[in-house]
């Protein structure tokens, strides 16, 4: 299994040289296999939003080299990265950034639509993504008129509309109700393990943390371990509140992002 993401030495500080820079990720190294569903998470403050912003090509590095599908993005203009970005990497976030004034269909359209993607190509590939979500029967109506859970849903189709090598999730339960949040987890579970969608998700919530397969864990901008899931769910749930109560009870080396 080839590998779909890797970090190498990676550091991000803001500021300038002096009293007034501050490190949020300091010289971190992890890799991950096509496939995987990992999972960031530390204490407020660690680092790990940092950390997904940098893998989205969102923030530059200070330091270091990232690599996505085989290609080193760290050494990219910012043009060629909106490129990659729209073609390798599909985003889904917490306020779900859905354009209110587009219908569901156009605003899962959208990333083939800015490829220049023909229109029977377009319409195939939105009606056959929407048929796996479940979203066929909202297809023509507005974000305005969809709950939480449809519009989480539509914004997992618009991430996954144009096959990307990686997708990225920031919260995305912050915004739903304890059942939406347990659908769309289990639909990330189901794409993972039945299509082989490679999932990073940055999340605080130690039961949303319990549908990864591994767990990266951010402390003072460092990676500070990792936990596979081996049993259960549940027994993977308790495994990771042990370890987040660990890194809480540390003291707070510096300022992070």
């Amino acid at each position: 299994m080839k590998t779909i993401l890797k970090a190498k030495n990676v550091t991000k500080t803001y500021g300038k040289k002096g009293s007034a820079a501050y490190t949020a990720i300091r010289d971190l190294s992890f890799s991950m296999k096509e496939g995987e569903f990992i999972g960031i998470m530390g204490p407020s403050g660690s680092g790990k939003t940092t950390l997904l912003n940098m893998v989205a090509t969102l923030d530059p590095l200070t330091n270091g080299e990232i690599t996505i599908d085989g290609i080193v993005v760290s050494s990219k203009t910012e043009n060629q990265l909106a490129d990659f970005r729209s073609q390798k990497l599909g985003f889904i976030f917490q306020d779900f950034n859905l354009l209110e004034n587009m219908t569901v269909f156009e605003n899962v359209a959208l990333p083939l639509s800015l490829q220049n993607k023909a229109v029977k190509t377009i319409q195939s590939r939105v009606h056959q993504v929407a048929g796996v979500l479940g979203i066929r029967d909202i297809i023509e109506k507005y974000p305005e008129e969809l709950s939480g859970g449809q519009k989480q849903r539509t914004a997992i189709v618009r991430a996954l509309i144009h096959e990307p090598a990686l997708l990225l999730a920031d919260e995305p339960t912050g915004a739903l109700d304890s059942k939406n949040a347990a659908i769309l987890l289990d639909t990330l579970a189901e794409l993972n393990r039945n299509q082989q969608v490679s999932v990073l998700m940055v999340t605080h919530d130690p039961r949303s943390a319990s549908y990864c397969s591994r767990l990266l864990f951010i402390n003072d901008g460092q990676l500070d371990r990792e936990l596979f899931q081996t049993g259960t769910r549940e027994e993977f749930h308790q495994e990771i509140l042990a370890v987040l109560g660990d890194l809480e009870r540390r003291p707070v080396a510096g300022v992070r992002i």
